[in-house]
Formats: C-alpha cells, structure tokens, sequence
C-alpha cells in the first residue's frame, strides 16, 4: 500500500465523517452544507477510484449517494430523534 493510497482512504474517511456530521450541526435543509460535501466529494471520489480501482470508486460513489440524499430525521421535543416512518 503506497503513501497516495493511504492518502485517498484518509481523504475518504475524512469526507465520510464530515457527511455523518455536518447535517447534525445545523439547519436540516442547509444548501451550503450539501454543496460543500459535494465540492470536497467529487475530487476525493476521483482519488479514491484512481488509486483503487472502478469497483472501490463505484462503492465509494454508491455511499455517498445514500448519505447524500438519505431523508432527515425529526426532532421530537423531548430531544431524541424521531424515527423514520
């Protein structure tokens, strides 16, 4: 495993936190926040298949679609999360 691999894992990783996290912080619908992953995202996903290959940028592709656009979850106000229905 080569140092750009390392690089491109990490940089992945990186952008998978950032996804799970970010849309926590703020307003649900913030276009800023989604724009941004997808800025930081498409570079990151270009790295990640050159050095490993088209299955592992298809997978990586696959997953940030579903972070990308799974629906938001309720605040109740007792302050847990709502289910998804």
């Amino acid at each position: 495993m080569t140092s750009v691999q390392i690089i491109a894992l990490g940089m992945s990783c990186a952008w998978l936190i950032l996804a799970i996290a970010l849309p926590r912080r703020g307003e649900v619908g913030d276009l800023r926040v989604f724009w941004g992953l997808i800025a930081f995202g498409v570079p990151v996903l270009g790295l990640v298949t050159l050095n490993w290959g088209p299955m592992a940028g298809a997978a990586g592709f696959a997953l940030g679609l579903a972070l990308l656009l799974r629906p938001p979850r309720q605040q109740r106000q007792d302050g847990g999360i709502a289910p998804l229905e």
